[in-house]
């Protein structure tokens, strides 16, 4: 049995902390707001930033998953620089330092120019909330053995975002490439990180966690807007083609035997589309 902390056990946290609790190791974690955990996590509700260091306990193997309050450089600063600040100062200079594991973003690349880009592509941040991520990526790494779990753009259950858009008839914007990964596929890809550290595997600086899918945005569009029956909004005078984004993949976590439960956007919208439907009724 090992003593996980997840620092952060909000949606993807709080999966992660019952399947770890399943496996039979101690789970605490942390959250903003809100007193109810997962059946087994011992929790604790409160803001990192102002936690006595003797609130943190003793851990093998902590998890970072953060969300920020907004979309810029202050926001991003608070949610992941300054709360990695916080472990650093708690764990740094133990007798055993945990295996920091920090869920992180594929934005820190920033090429878009359809680029593929796997785990050998040096990171060239192009945003200051890029810049703020991989920041904190090179602080954890200067103090654990830590991980960078670098996330493709997250959706599954309760994230209906982009659907709302399709539906609401709002032009789409120009065409690009994207990548996506099922919240559930994450949560399985966190699972097994922390197996491979618990199992004194040689872990990587960084990894990736997609579907290996990347599409074009109208392609994810077009098939929404079909399952919806909304109006493809697209101005005749764009192109098909992508004249942007990137295209990821990720080999670390299958030389590790890990399988994705959603490959694709299509296996992974299905169940997102009934919720969504019974939620406009």
């Amino acid at each position: 049995m090992a003593n996980i902390l997840i620092a952060g056990c909000g949606d993807l946290g709080s999966d992660l902390a019952s399947e770890l609790v399943s496996q039979g190791h101690h789970v605490t974690g942390i959250r903003r707001t809100q007193s109810v955990f997962p059946h087994g996590v011992e929790g604790i509700t409160g803001d990192l930033l102002e936690m006595d260091d003797s609130m943190l306990p003793e851990a093998d193997v902590v998890f970072l998953i953060m969300t920020p309050n907004g979309r810029n450089e202050v926001a991003y600063r608070a949610a992941y620089f300054d709360t990695a600040q916080v472990l650093v100062r708690r764990y740094k200079n133990t007798d055993q330092p945990p295996t920091v594991f920090f869920v992180s973003s594929t934005s820190v690349y920033g090429q878009s120019q359809g680029e593929w880009i796997d785990e050998s592509t040096p990171a060239q941040p192009s945003s200051v909330t890029a810049e703020v991520l991989l920041d904190t990526e090179r602080l954890l790494a200067s103090a654990f053995a830590s991980v960078a779990v670098r996330c493709s753009g997250i959706y599954g259950a309760g994230r209906f975002r982009l659907l709302e858009t399709v539906l609401s008839g709002k032009a789409w914007e120009a065409n690009s490439w994207t990548n996506r990964i099922h919240r559930d596929d994450v949560v399985s890809a966190l699972v097994l990180l922390a197996h491979c550290a618990l199992s004194k595997k040689t872990l990587p600086a960084h990894v990736i966690v997609t579907d290996q899918t990347p599409v074009s945005m109208w392609e994810v569009k077009l098939w929404l807007a079909t399952c919806l029956g909304a109006n493809v909004a697209v101005s005749n005078g764009e192109g098909f083609v992508p004249t942007s984004g990137k295209r990821i993949q990720g080999q670390y976590l299958f030389s590790q035997g890990w399988r994705l439960r959603y490959p694709s956007y299509v296996a992974g919208y299905h169940g997102l589309l009934d919720a969504f439907r019974a939620l406009k009724k």
